[in-house]
């Protein structure tokens, strides 16, 4: 390794010009950061509380490695394909290194993206709580490499700087917290055992934990440490971009998969759609609207937001993979509000004069014609549904007058005795058929849950011919949509108020009335949002609001809103006011017709008053 000496006013501006923004490198180890969390969340849906403690997990370790990376790149390395590598290291002393081979750089860099590589092919089977032995050892040998990996670059660094001894020690500090996490992480690869479950795993976020803790409050004790300085925050910011993206790639491949089927290009999926691209645009917008190109802050403040991101980056991506899910859920609801086979209050005039095979036939007709248009999944469907047709001929051609009268009249007395026996075989067919084509619909847009539905109960399976399991299936798919819609609604009301956070964080100059009575509005907002999905207790009520139109919409609105709040100017509305009230007064005062200040004021006092007028 070679240093050149160049005059440090020169090397500062070159220095400075070129740690402006995020290298190719480091974009790139972005770019397959955000691919790592895509597949997790593709592999690991979250259903339940386990699969959404694994979510966490895994995520939190992941965010974590990035950053503890991010902290040392944007400090010391600025390698791209077009540049040679340079470190800027102990800013305040004037101290500037150049390097002239960036390999290590980039050899470094490589094993690091290795790590993020390993994070995917563990990302199908993490589970602490299941504890797959395989996956939980591999998992540890990962974040053991990237520890072992930082703290020989921090080392290569001590090296470099050999000859600067105040440097030393804080490298040293940074070395030693990395390479006692390393081996911490390699110990807890022994603390797994196959059918042995324990809290071992809880070690892994404690630890990394205490990393990020350290380099921080390493950062504020020794100024060769520091990142204060450094394009951290636009590192933070293209990592917010990236998930924004990936928010509009979601909406891209749900308009791909409603686009397949038929009649799916309407007036309602083209409000949806727009309003779905329309919210993510929004988020982007009010992300840089509400950082006003503060990309350089006070130490602590910096350090503060750049903690924020961790749940910050959780709910949003949280918030875009539920909200762009709301778009296949709508579409699902629209079909199924317009499902009609002649058996509602609406046109069941047909029903008067009808007999049982008239009926079979009718239902024979529809169930085939809506399963061309949405082909079942489920094998065992056409079983259900030729056993639940066939019972309608055991249903008396009389039943149907008083059903049609029912309809008419909603008295449940048009029924005699006999025909109550006959409406209970007629509910269990339309039962049986109704969750067969929901199923089928549910499957057509990616929504199967056949498998899971059998691992949980294989023995249900057997119940083909009576619509069991047709019927648990579509069960499990409805509480998967409120589970969505919980999720999705708490995310989106967090995504907001730590948005909220990070602009007061970035904000330099003080707060004035108007706003910081915006953002306790907006406040209110979020609040509202996520109090929304307190209806995940009320089962009627849930799906009473779940079957309308306006699951989507609601979010869309709340966040156009905010945006519209965002660009009003309080303070000019103000001064628009204030003008509109002088001039009233002005109007007021030529008046001749009105007592004017010259006559009410006495004679003796008019030339005071004159006086202090011109004055």
């Amino acid at each position: 390794m070679r240093f050149h000496s160049l005059p440090t006013a020169q090397l500062s501006t070159d220095t400075r010009r070129q740690r402006e923004e995020p290298t190719l490198l480091e974009v790139f180890y972005d770019l397959v950061f955000a691919a790592n969390y895509n597949v997790f969340s593709d592999n690991q849906e979250v259903t339940d509380v386990t699969r959404f403690k694994a979510y966490l997990g895994y995520f939190f370790l992941l965010w974590l490695t990035w950053l503890l990376v991010t902290l040392y790149d944007v400090r010391y390395v600025t390698d791209s394909i077009f540049s040679k590598a340079k470190s800027n290291l102990c800013r305040s002393w004037s101290l500037h290194i150049l390097l002239t081979r960036p390999r290590k750089a980039r050899l470094t860099r490589a094993i690091q993206l290795g790590v993020l590589v390993g994070f995917t092919i563990v990302a199908p089977k993490f589970n602490p709580t299941a504890q797959h032995m395989e996956t939980m050892q591999a998992m540890s040998i990962i974040l053991m490499v990237s520890r072992a990996c930082l703290a020989v670059e921090y080392a290569a660094i001590l090296r470099h700087v050999k000859d600067y001894k105040k440097s030393h020690t804080p490298l040293r500090l940074q070395m030693a917290v990395h390479a006692g996490a390393a081996i911490i992480y390699l110990g807890l690869n022994f603390g797994f055992r196959e059918g042995v479950k324990n809290k071992v795993f809880v070690v892994w976020y404690i630890v990394s934990a205490a990393e990020a803790l350290l380099t921080i409050l390493l950062s504020n004790l020794c100024p060769v440490l520091s990142f204060t300085e450094t394009h951290l925050i636009k590192r933070l910011t293209l990592l917010t971009v990236i998930i924004i993206g990936d928010g509009i790639i979601q909406v891209a491949r749900e308009v791909v998969t409603i686009v397949k089927n038929p009649d799916a290009w309407d007036g309602v999926t083209i409000g949806l759609v727009t309003a779905a691209v329309a919210t993510i645009y929004f988020v982007f917008l009010l992300y840089f609207d509400w950082l006003r190109d503060s990309f350089h802050l006070p130490a602590i403040r910096q350090q503060l937001w750049m903690s924020v991101h961790l749940p910050f980056h959780l709910s949003l991506i949280l918030f875009t993979q539920g909200f762009t899910q709301f778009l296949i859920w709508s579409k699902i609801m629209d079909v199924l509000n317009t499902l009609s086979m002649g058996f509602g209050r609406a046109g069941h005039e047909w029903l008067v004069n009808a007999t049982s095979h008239e009926v079979q036939n009718r239902l024979n007709d529809s169930t085939r014609a809506f399963f061309d248009s949405f082909p079942p999944k489920i094998p065992s469907t056409w079983v259900t549904i030729d056993d639940a047709i066939s019972n309608v001929t055991l249903i008396p051609d009389a039943f149907w007058t008083e059903l049609a009268n029912y309809y008419q009249s909603h008295n449940a007395n048009v029924f005699n005795t006999t025909d109550i026996q006959a409406a209970e075989v007629f509910s269990n067919v339309l039962q049986a058929t109704m969750s067969s084509m929901a199923n089928a619909l549910f499957a057509t847009f990616g929504m199967d849950l056949e498998s899971e539905v059998t691992n949980k109960n294989p023995r249900l399976y057997d119940d083909i011919k009576g619509g069991g399991f047709q019927g648990e299936v579509q069960y499990e798919t409805w509480d998967r949509y409120r589970l969505v819609f919980a999720c999705t609604y708490i995310a989106a009301g967090a995504t907001l108020f730590f948005m909220i956070l990070l602009a007061v964080l970035a904000r330099t100059t003080q707060l004035k009335t108007w706003p910081v009575t915006r953002l306790a509005i907006i406040c209110c907002l979020a609040l509202g949002t996520s109090l929304t999905s307190i209806l995940f207790f009320h089962r009627d009520r849930v799906f009473t609001f779940l079957l309308s139109p306006w699951v989507l919409p609601t979010i869309a609105l709340v966040w156009t809103a905010t945006i519209t709040l965002t660009h009003i100017n309080g303070e000019n509305v103000g001064r628009q006011v204030r003008k509109v009230r002088r001039r009233r007064l002005s109007v007021y005062s030529v008046d001749r017709s009105l007592p004017t200040a010259d006559t009410l004021v006495p004679e003796a006092e008019q030339s005071w008053h004159k006086t202090r007028g011109e004055a």
